[in-house]
């Protein structure tokens, strides 16, 4: 059965949440993402990462209702590179950054506190934003490091104060960067920009809107994010929309409200992967047609979010929440082999991304 096929045949099952069932306000994940949420808006882009806190039944009504009719009866082998994820500390509004083997092994700290990571196309070394230089008289900026944290180096060409470049992606030939722009202060420079990778110049501009977290699609031609604005219901939530990369041929590809932020592009370039409100994978093509949920099979009493694939399009790897945790679990696109990879007690583990196997 095809992704297609899987995707329409859960459809038909799917309950959407409504917003009378979310967790109390004092419950300790919500807890964590409205302070997550706040950090974006003041930081980013003016838009929320809202979340629902999991332990609900309707999720869990929702996951059993996607579970395949069938078990695998063998399990393939994981794909190479390496994961790199956040510990997120509410109180610091930043994440400590490690990277783990796809199978949770090998757990490195690379003693880096950030609010973003993510790896460069080539899997040697990773990008984040610079928040340790971030100040009254140095707007944010992104910076490279290598893969075990050491050697940073600032990407702070672009000298314009009032703008601050914070979360985004790289191109798959290494030579751009594509970040969301912002200032709290000058709402009129929000929007997505492009910078040279190699020192953080040659700014260009793509977009003008409260628009955050974009992503290249794999061929570098066209970049996709999430947009807000007022009033769209529920709080935090968004459309997504794809630009060239040049910045013509601007359109929404999903409804207003049904996407939060962290979309990720298949390897393949034919389908995004967004998180619909609240917790529920769901993929769709680049060009908004066949928007469907992906059948994954989730613990009872758990939902996901930040969705990312793997290198090779067979996985996917999202944070798992559970109660007032949050873990690293990855699963095969048609739904089946949950697995929690990575889970320390206590922890808000956060924000994956799937390296390239040269990693």
């Amino acid at each position: 059965m095809t992704l297609d096929d899987l995707g329409r045949h859960a459809a038909r099952g799917v309950h959407r949440v409504t917003a009378p069932e979310l967790a109390p306000a004092g419950d300790p994940l919500e807890r964590f993402e409205r302070v997550r949420t706040r950090k974006r808006r003041n930081q980013r882009i003016g838009v929320a990462v809202l979340v629902v806190s999991i332990a609900l039944p309707a999720i869990a009504f929702a996951v059993r209702a996607l579970r395949p009719t069938s078990v695998p009866v063998a399990t393939p082998s994981l794909s190479g590179g390496r994961i790199v994820f956040g510990v997120w500390h509410p109180g610091l509004q930043m994440a400590d950054w490690f990277t783990s083997e796809p199978d949770g092994s090998d757990v490195t700290d690379l003693h880096v506190r950030a609010t973003c990571a993510a790896w460069s196309p080539t899997g040697n070394s990773m990008w984040i934003t610079n928040d340790a230089a971030w100040g009254p008289d140095q707007p944010l900026r992104p910076a490279i490091i290598r893969t075990d944290g050491s050697d940073l180096r600032a990407l702070d060409a672009t000298k314009d104060p009032d703008l601050n470049l914070g979360c985004g992606d790289a191109s798959s030939d290494g030579q751009r960067l594509v970040l969301e722009g912002f200032n709290d202060a000058k709402r009129s420079v929000d929007g997505i920009y492009s910078v040279r990778a190699t020192d953080g110049g040659d700014l260009f501009r793509l977009t003008h809107g409260h628009d955050g977290y974009p992503q290249y699609s794999p061929d570098d031609s066209q970049v996709v994010f999430l947009r807000s604005k007022t009033g769209i219901i529920p709080d935090g939530a968004g459309a997504l929309f794809v630009v060239n990369a040049d910045g013509t041929g601007l359109h929404r590809i999903t409804p207003w409200g049904d996407s939060f932020l962290e979309q990720s592009w298949s390897p393949d370039g034919q389908w995004i992967l967004f998180q619909k409100p609240y917790g529920q994978p769901y993929v769709v093509h680049p060009d908004g047609t066949d928007m469907h949920p992906l059948p994954v099979t989730l613990p009872a009493g758990a939902g996901a979010r930040q969705f990312a694939w793997s290198p090779d399009g067979s996985w996917i790897v999202f944070s798992l929440n559970r109660g007032d945790e949050a873990s690293i679990a990855i699963a095969r696109t048609d739904g089946s082999d949950v697995r929690v990879i990575v889970d320390e007690p206590g922890k808000l583990e956060s924000d994956p991304h799937w390296g390239s196997p040269s990693g």
